[in-house]
């Protein structure tokens, strides 16, 4: 996990511009600095790159999150509000700016769940002139169950959200027809637990109709991807 109190410090005594660009090149994770007054991106990292599909920082660098709206609204939802929130909070109170866990989609049209914090950069008169966000990538720590439901939150369309899980857990290919969500659940709670019995209990079905989903499943399944098993060792959730 960064070391945010430290961070702080250092961000507010920076004035060296080349300092600043080490700082947001080679930090763990996502970065980006705004200024703080047009909120037009200055610089950014190709880790966060990343999330929006580009891959040069020339790409983003005089965007506003407005701008970036444009091509990632579908996505976002609200995030571009609460992002510009966020940038006016710090530009106003001098003072950082720390979400434990944020969830949006990225560019593809995956779950990133991130731990994001925003730093003010003050000249030597103290004035924030700069915003130093950045983020760490927190959606390995989701489990199966959580990332499922953020797809269903972020798709209403239930077989869109189900094709997207299944391909964020690495396991889309495996199948000729879609599982239902009842279903899904099933592949989840059975990589959990694995033995029939305890998956049953925890879904608090009898095991005869735990047996006649996953029957269901195998048969919408590929021809040459029969084995259930060898399936769920693939889900992951590291797309």
């Amino acid at each position: 996990m960064l070391q945010y109190p430290i961070l702080e410090i250092i961000i507010s005594t920076i004035i060296d511009a080349s300092l600043v660009e080490m700082l947001i090149h080679n930090m763990r994770g996502h970065t980006i600095l705004k200024d703080a007054k047009s909120g037009k991106c200055l610089d950014v990292n190709s880790a966060h790159l990343e999330v929006y599909g580009l891959n040069k920082p020339k790409d983003l660098i005089g965007y506003t999150v407005w701008d970036v709206n444009n091509f990632m609204n579908k996505m976002w939802l609200d995030n571009a509000q609460q992002v510009a929130k966020f940038d006016e909070e710090v530009l106003y109170t001098g003072k950082p700016v720390v979400k434990p866990l944020r969830v949006w989609l990225n560019s593809r049209g995956m779950v990133w769940a991130h731990h994001m914090g925003k730093f003010p950069v003050m000249n030597n008169k103290q004035q924030v002139i700069a915003i130093l966000g950045t983020s760490e990538d927190l959606t390995v720590s989701l489990d199966l169950r959580e990332l499922y439901q953020y797809y269903r939150h972020f798709y209403q369309n239930r077989k869109v959200a189900i094709s997207k899980f299944l391909e964020h857990v690495g396991i889309l290919d495996y199948f000729k027809t879609l599982p239902t969500d009842a279903e899904t659940i099933v592949l989840i709670t059975k990589k959990k637990f694995g033995q029939n019995k305890l998956v049953a209990q925890h879904l608090k079905i009898a095991e005869g109709t735990l047996e006649s989903h996953i029957h269901k499943i195998i048969n919408k399944l590929k021809l040459d991807c029969f084995n259930l098993n060898s399936m769920l060792l693939e889900m992951n959730t590291t797309p």
